[in-house]
């Protein structure tokens, strides 16, 4: 979608009007508009079209207090047309980039393996005095952050496997980023069992990728670090899945993309922050040497893990990542992965489920996550569940509990920390299997709009 900015109307074309107060049409429409107008405020519409009198053109109804009813008509209204001169007659850019948030969402296409692609260019002149060039490129450039992260998730593994995701994740070297790559040599010699375990089935071998946006004048003293699951492709292992639970399992990735696509528009941007991304990237495979229920591994920092179901692949890569970051002496650490189908079973594809050790910070990522719409429901930690990861053979097990799973693997993941913690668990909403609103089916980029927003406003000013 191609969004311009200017002051005055370019052509006497299709026509979108924005407005936020009904009192405002009466100055800004026809007679016979009017009657239309009237018509249509009977049924409580909030896109009035208008076209039926001549040229294209529709009246919307934005609300200055809802971004995402905003945001929706946005989606619904970038199908109905293409090119178009947008009018401003709200007086919010707040509003008006919140509908055009919607609209650049919902066009997007994941078509590049289709002989017959989608052409259908979308060109809309936005003409505003309250909109800043600034804050419309701040806004595309997160954007596109997301279709970046969409893309990859829907990427297929023989398109997309570890040595290709490496090399596209190396392009961030471009915009300034640090990237350091450790392939199976330097994990066996960083001793980290649960990445090397998890890869043994796999005939790629497996990486650590650390990227490190740190520019002169970042505020924070001591880094953030995003933690993402790389998982691209998920069998199960030996505890393979079945039935048609494999079909979607290119978007084990979906914490990896996630954290990834923050970076990108964090460093495009320029945002003064110290940050770091780990993303641990493996397939769970089966090739006759994968790990099998009993095993036991020796994770990064010491402890011991009993194996009891490979199936539970994501915590064992995470956990030597969140080990790692203790290197770096974290200000906070958030891990991202599309971890349980618990988590999915309390929300669905409407949000995610958070849990950790940094209550403050919990409370104004939910916050910011209410705002763009990425929402995310508190679980409490409670010991009773922690207590289920014991092992007779291990220092844990891997698994815990049916109940309760998704605790169980937060729990899991806590025993690799010692420091601020936030885990998230988007397996949700970060791969869709039906469209919706500004949604797309497949990969939907969930979070990258939040950790960008998150950390934009709470660690780039001095503390």
């Amino acid at each position: 979608m191609n969004i311009s900015l200017s002051k005055t109307e370019k052509s006497k074309g299709d026509q979108i009007i924005l407005i936020d107060d009904k009192i405002k049409a009466k100055s800004i429409l026809s007679k016979d508009e009017l009657k239309v107008f009237s018509k249509a405020l009977k049924d409580d519409s909030k896109i009035i079209n208008l076209s039926s009198l001549g040229n294209i053109k529709f009246l919307l109804f934005l609300d200055s207090n809802n971004s995402e009813a905003n945001r929706k008509l946005g989606a619904e209204l970038v199908e109905k047309v293409k090119s178009a001169s947008v009018v401003d007659k709200s007086g919010k850019s707040e509003v008006i980039l919140s509908f055009l948030e919607g609209a650049y969402l919902k066009d997007y296409h994941f078509d590049k393996y289709k002989n017959e692609k989608n052409e259908k260019s979308v060109s809309w002149n936005i003409v505003s005095d309250q909109v800043k060039k600034s804050e419309l490129s701040e806004s595309i450039l997160i954007w596109d952050a997301v279709f970046q992260t969409r893309d990859w998730v829907n990427e297929p593994v023989n398109k997309l496997n570890t040595t290709q995701y490496i090399n596209q994740i190396k392009s961030f070297e471009k915009i300034g980023v640090d990237v350091e790559v450790y392939r199976k040599s330097k994990l066996k010699a960083l001793n980290m069992g649960g990445i090397l375990g998890v890869n043994q089935g796999s005939n790629e071998e497996p990486a650590l990728v650390k990227c490190e946006w740190k520019p002169k004048n970042a505020k924070n003293k001591m880094p953030i670090v995003l933690v993402g699951k790389g998982v691209l492709f998920d069998t199960g292992g030996i505890n393979i899945k079945t039935g048609n639970f494999m079909n979607d399992m290119k978007a084990d990735m979906g914490g990896s993309s996630t954290v990834l696509g923050a970076l990108k528009a964090i460093a495009t941007m320029k945002l003064p922050v110290h940050l770091i991304v780990l993303t641990p990237i493996t397939e769970n495979r089966i090739n006759g040497n994968e790990l099998v229920p009993g095993d036991v591994i020796t994770m990064h920092n010491g402890k011991t893990v009993e194996v009891l179901n490979t199936d539970a692949e994501g915590r064992l890569i995470l956990a030597d990542a969140l080990s790692f970051a203790k290197r770096f002496n974290p200000q906070l650490v958030i891990d991202a992965a599309t971890l349980t189908g618990s988590a999915y079973r309390i929300t669905g594809y409407n949000g995610g489920v958070v849990m950790g050790t940094d209550s403050k910070n919990i409370a104004k990522l939910k916050k910011e996550g209410e705002k763009v719409f990425e929402r995310f429901v508190e679980l409490p930690m409670w010991e009773e569940f922690e207590e289920t990861l014991k092992s007779d053979v291990a220092d844990i097990n891997n698994l815990g509990s049916s109940e309760g799973q998704a605790v169980c693997a937060g729990f899991f993941l806590k025993n690799f920390t010692d420091y601020p913690w936030i885990h998230l668990d988007i397996a949700g909403p970060a791969f869709r299997s039906n469209a919706k609103d500004y949604l797309p089916k497949g990969g939907t980029g969930f979070g990258v709009r939040l950790l960008y927003q998150f950390i934009k406003n709470n660690f780039t000013t001095s503390n």
